[in-house]
Order: structure tokens, then sequence, then C-alpha cells
């Protein structure tokens, strides 16, 4: 009986220890954040370990003219060649791989369907290159998109050079990823952050695009006043 007790205690830990490894090996998958389910409000993710450390010099800066658009295919919506005057945008940098990214995607959903006059581009220009093998990350970003259904409902890019990554995430010292640009009306970066912040900045780049512009006021000078011709006096006979 004593036997039989302790046999069916040995397999019960054995069990349980086997739950707890399944559990951590699904959890921690290589390649994935302990966290990767649940990040944090405001985090982001690294592209690469080296630019955790070599941290560009910003370049750009609020104020400054936003670069042009440089993106391989427009995977979803309508595609945008240049940012209008008048019109406010916004363009994220995301990828599929990145836990914070995709926890920003309902977010930037209800800000496109709240704010109808504004575009958002979500550009994407970090997916991981496979080291052997076919280039597969279009069609997976593809696949991702369509999976997301309406719950991502707004532009989204592919940038397989990371051009546009170099231009306004490395030129503003950016490193990680997610990280959003506002575009104002006059087509300079109003506002640079992580998109969970967006609501405020976009709130003031779109009130501030609604107000009616400002009529130049044209000098006009004034004629100058006539002179008559002096005369000199003519001497006496």
């Amino acid at each position: 009986m004593k036997q039989h007790a302790r046999k069916t205690l040995t397999i019960g830990i054995a069990a349980t220890l086997a739950s707890a490894c399944i559990a951590a090996g699904l959890s921690e998958s290589p390649g994935q954040p302990k966290d990767a389910g649940n990040p944090k409000p405001g985090s982001v993710q690294p592209i690469s370990p080296s630019m955790e450390k070599d941290r560009p010099a910003a370049s750009l800066k609020v104020g400054d003219a936003a670069p042009p658009i440089k993106v391989d295919e427009w995977v979803k919506g309508e595609a945008v060649g240049s940012f209008d005057k008048g019109k406010v945008y916004v363009v994220e940098f995301w990828a599929t791989w990145c836990p914070p990214c995709r926890a920003a995607i309902p977010h930037l959903t209800t800000l496109q369907r709240e704010y109808k006059d504004v575009t958002i581009i979500g550009v994407t220009g970090s997916e991981r290159r496979p080291e052997s093998g076919p280039d597969k990350r279009l069609d997976n970003l593809k696949k991702f998109v369509k999976d997301q259904g309406d719950s991502m409902n707004y532009r989204v890019a592919y940038d397989s050079d990371r051009e546009m990554v170099k231009d306004w995430m490395e030129a503003a010292g950016r490193n990680g990823i997610p990280v959003a640009f506002i575009v104002g009306a006059d087509t300079t970066i109003t506002w640079i952050g992580h998109p969970g912040k967006l609501d405020e900045p976009l709130a003031q780049a779109v009130e501030a695009a609604r107000q009616p512009a400002k009529p130049v006021r044209k000098q006009t000078s004034k004629p100058l006043p006539k002179t008559e011709p002096k005369t000199e006096p003519k001497p006496g006979r």
C-alpha cells in the first residue's frame, strides 16, 4: 500500500514538472521576449542589440521638414506619394515580430476611425531577413495584415531596404520600435514618440490644421509726395 502511494506521488510530481517545462517552453520560445504576449504600455523593442548601445545622433527634429516617403509596396490602403499641405499624417515604424508594435495596432486603428481626415501609415522597415533560403518577408507581412482584418484599419507599407528607417528613425536618433512621427499641415514634423502617447499631440495637430489660414497682408508702399522743382530766381535786369 505504501509502495503504491509513493509511486502515485512520484508520478504526480513528474507530471507537475513536465507541465511547468511545457509552459516555460511556450512562454519563452526562441527569439521571443519573455513578456511578448503582454508588453508593458509605452515599451519599445530595439531593432538590434548593437543599436541599443550605438544610438545615432539626432539630425531630424521637431520643426524639420518631413523626409520623403520611400516604400517598395503598399500592403494595405491607397498609396501615398507625398505629404500634402493642409493635411495631417502619422508615420509609424513597426515590425510583425515586435510585441509592443502589435500591442499598438488597436490604438492606431481607433485613432484612424476617430480622425478620418488624418492619414496613418504603418511602415514596416525592420522585418528580419532570413539567413538562408527565399526571402518571404513581404509574404509574411501580407499574411499578418490580412489576418488582422479590420482591427488593423489603416495604411501599411513595406520598406525592404530600410530607406525610411534610416531617413526617419535613425536620423531622429531612435533605435527602438514602435515609434511614430506626426507630420503637420505645413509638412513639418510636429511630434516624435511612442504611438501609445499619440492622442494629445495628434489632437493638437488636427486642430491647428483646421484653423483657417491667416491672410497675408500685402505691404503697400505709400506714394511719395510730389515735389515741385526748385526754380532759381532770375537776376534783376
